[in-house]
């Protein structure tokens, strides 16, 4: 866990309100990432993921006990989701899936996500990761994906690359597949 995580967790105890927004601040740049892509895993829409953790948020303002003691990010992610976000969850759930009810037992079994290598990843961390996985690509995998990247279309690409849109369409997806290993892979080693 970084200093500066640390020292918000440590301003969020403070009992003056202005000492926790001015925490509240540097916790939520924090940890906004890393509790969007556990959401993200349940939810699959990034809209109702903003709105849950909003609501996480202002839970952990309300009643910051629970995460003070922490020391790690990965018991961090863990007590958040235990504490915090599991029950705005089940009101997700709930109100999204009124028609598949799911038993209570289920919904108490809903357990904290194992994050992997790549999920507990600082932005700066995976830029490393995806510029050495850039690195090891081949030149024209690698300009593919850069065209790619700019936001020009599989036809665009293909005009560059002198090639056709279903060779651009395969060549993609085997060079986000290579990519995904070769990061997988270094994330693994780590």
């Amino acid at each position: 866990m970084d200093k500066q995580l640390r020292n918000a967790l440590q301003g969020l105890a403070a009992e003056d309100v202005e000492k926790r927004r001015r925490a509240m601040e540097p916790f939520v740049r924090a940890t906004f990432h890393g509790f969007m892509r556990c959401l993200y895993r349940y939810l699959g829409n990034e809209v109702e993921c903003e709105d849950v953790l909003e609501d996480v948020y202002a839970d952990i303002w309300e009643n910051p006990k629970k995460i003070i003691e922490v020391t790690t990010d990965k018991e961090l992610y863990r007590t958040v989701y235990l504490y915090y976000m599991r029950k705005r969850l089940r009101q997700v759930y709930r109100r999204l899936n009124r028609n598949l009810p799911l038993s209570q037992e289920c919904l108490m079994g809903l357990v904290a996500p194992e994050m992997g290598g790549l999920e507990m990843a600082s932005d700066s961390e995976m830029g490393e990761l995806i510029e050495q996985g850039l690195s090891k690509l081949k030149a024209r995998e690698r300009r593919a994906v850069e065209l790619w990247s700019e936001g020009m279309s599989n036809r665009a690409i293909a005009g560059e690359l002198q090639t056709t849109v279903g060779a651009v369409k395969m060549l993609l997806y085997r060079t986000m597949l290579k990519l995904r290993r070769i990061v997988g892979t270094h994330c693994c080693e780590a």
